[in-house]
């Protein structure tokens, strides 16, 4: 509406004749160029600061659930429109997604099939991103990646491109390995938020990337209001990181956190830290919480449908296909 606006605009200037500033036409031109400076302005966007919340931090277990695979990666989403967010957990052979409001329960199952992928990885590996109303899921053992999302009340699943999605950009794994290959340098993966804002509601861009040697490295820009115009704002690194790891704010006060499993090796006992990437001083975390078994996957989403979200931790004994799940706060 806007462009066709400015194509009137355009076209009264071009043939109003001299002199006829009083003229209809120059009437018109002026009434257009109010309409466009009102559309211009309504198009701002306006700084929202987030309203903070203060987290209880009482673990609490939800369930457990039987995937028929060892879990490679987990995503977080309200794509069913129910006003809570579901878990999807990918395997090796499927995608499942599973409620969490109350107690845990199964919604839906979708499989991965066509080619194997050629070479297979040293382990399995995978990914999980949500691409508006869809989770796009890669893994190691599979030539295509699988798209899921809902078509009504039945999960539904359709084969995209090779690869996997990282941070909006398809990224292969190195021959063989369990690692990707990022300018040179093994990464084990990255995540990146591009909807969060700082103290005043200023839009912020934050990724990060774990190395293969368990360091986590995430940068942070500060935007402007209409998300453009970006300039760096901090750059923090974290070692001893597990392959499990989230960027969220969990406690909405305008700084970013990482929630982080340990770099524990396979069947030794693991842990959660909530750090802010500004404080507090040497690292301490705002809350940790250990564990029996291996954190093999961390999210971050609302998924009682209360506004609020929570950190949810998939928690596994290593090679089980059965895991637990662990809402934090």
């Amino acid at each position: 509406m806007v462009r066709g606006a400015a194509f009137v605009l355009a076209w009264c200037v071009a043939v109003s004749p001299a002199g006829a500033d009083d003229g209809y036409l120059a009437r018109l031109a002026g009434a257009v160029r109010a309409r466009l400076d009102e559309a211009a302005a309504s198009h701002v966007a306006k700084l929202v600061a987030p309203v903070p919340v203060t987290p209880r931090w009482r673990p609490q277990k939800l369930g457990s659930l039987d995937l028929g695979a060892p879990l490679v990666a987990v995503a977080a989403a309200d794509l069913d429109g129910d006003g809570k967010a579901e878990l999807y957990l990918v395997t090796s052979r499927e995608v499942i997604a599973a409620g969490v409001a109350g107690k845990v329960r199964e919604l839906g199952r979708v499989a991965f099939t066509g080619e194997p992928a050629v070479p297979a990885s040293r382990d399995v590996v995978g990914t999980a991103v949500v691409d508006g109303h869809t989770v796009i899921a890669g893994v190691s053992a599979w030539a295509k990646d699988l798209r899921v999302e809902w078509h009504g009340k039945a999960l539904a699943g359709r084969h995209g491109a090779g690869g996997f999605r990282v941070c909006g950009d398809r990224l292969q794994l190195a021959a063989g390995r369990n690692h990707f290959r990022e300018g040179g340098a093994a990464m084990f993966g990255a995540r990146c938020r591009d909807d969060l804002t700082d103290a005043v509601g200023a839009p912020l861009h934050v990724r990060g990337e774990l190395s293969a040697a368990g360091v986590l490295e995430v940068s942070v820009e500060k935007c402007a209001a209409d998300g453009t115009a970006c300039q760096p704002a901090g750059a923090f690194q974290y070692k001893d990181v597990g392959v499990a790891f989230e960027i969220a704010d969990v406690d909405r006060d305008g700084t970013p956190d990482v929630v982080v499993s340990s770099a524990s090796a396979p069947g030794d006992a693991d842990a959660i830290r909530v750090l802010p990437l500004a404080g507090p001083p040497a690292g301490k975390p705002l809350f940790k919480k250990p564990f029996n078994g291996g954190v093999a996957g961390i999210a971050v989403a609302d998924g009682d449908g209360d506004g609020v979200a929570e950190v949810i931790a998939v928690v596994r004994l290593a090679g089980a296909t059965r895991v637990d799940l662990w809402r934090l706060d």
